[in-house]
């Protein structure tokens, strides 16, 4: 982009890896940490607890799809450095989680001014595929986040 605006730089990856586990509310409600992120990717993870099941003693849906849209997010912000929003996402349910690790790695498909799309995996701690999401995301001309 013209204004300079673009990719986050190592200190900026890192105050915005720090802003969603210590700011996010709803980031640190379900225990979600940032494993890793850079330009056009990201990895977070959680370890399973009884709060995250549904009364089928899984991994309750709204747990994955968080984490899928947190990791996507964070992945297409760290490329574009602006201001951010879902504007679309699907979310394919694979397989249960009752227990353990599970990890969410995302990855930054496709980018134009204006728009961005991303996938995310979930993992379980056996490294099985467990949920995975595609997403679409608006970028704003301006910033607007309070890390960038």
């Amino acid at each position: 982009m013209s204004d300079g605006r673009g990719a986050l730089n190592g200190e900026q990856l890192e105050r915005l890896a720090r802003y969603f586990d210590e700011e996010v509310t709803f980031s640190k409600h379900i225990g979600a940490k940032v494993e890793d992120v850079e330009p056009g990717r990201s990895v977070i993870s959680i370890d399973v607890d009884d709060v995250h099941l549904n009364g089928a003693g899984t991994l309750h849906g709204g747990v994955y799809a968080s984490l899928i849209d947190t990791a996507m997010g964070l992945s297409v912000l760290a490329l574009v450095g602006v201001r951010t929003a879902t504007i679309q996402m699907n979310v394919h349910f694979l397989g249960p989680v009752n227990e353990g690790h599970i990890s969410c790695e995302s990855e930054v498909l496709h980018r134009t001014r204006r728009t961005a799309t991303a996938e995310a995996k979930v993992h379980d701690s056996e490294g099985n595929l467990v949920a995975l999401g595609t997403g679409a995301f608006r970028v704003f001309e301006s910033r607007g986040n309070a890390i960038v």
